[in-house]
């Protein structure tokens, strides 16, 4: 894979990985959303401003992952979607104060180890 292929998907999951966290934030916000929720419930979450960017990242993502595949082969880079999983326990570690574990981090270093690999193959 190029080295423009490889940032075109890696731009597409980070934008994927930050839509997360700005729904999150959002969630954090908005407070437990459960079947017993009104209707201003669920209209103060679509309106809320870091679910709303959320969606936009979403929403861009797409667009760039469309990028991506009409350049790389999908059994390459529907794998590298994993990277998500990285960036976000590493960004809801620094940004969510949510703990990292010895063997989450052994985790996250055999899904780079497979990026890398698949990224070369």
């Amino acid at each position: 894979m190029s080295i423009i292929n490889l940032i075109i998907v890696l731009v597409g999951v980070t934008l994927n990985a930050i839509g997360q966290l700005f729904l999150k934030s959002g969630a954090d916000q908005i407070g437990v959303i459960s079947l017993k929720s009104n209707l201003n419930n669920i209209i103060s979450a679509a309106m809320n401003l870091y679910i709303l960017a959320g969606l936009i990242c979403y929403i861009l993502s797409v667009i760039v992952w469309i990028i991506a595949l009409s350049r790389v082969q999908v059994s390459i880079a529907y794998p590298m979607l994993s990277f998500g999983y990285v960036l976000v326990t590493i960004l809801a570690w620094l940004i969510f104060n949510e703990p990292i574990s010895a063997l989450k981090l052994a985790s996250l270093g055999i899904i780079i180890l497979g990026i890398i690999l698949l990224a070369n193959s």
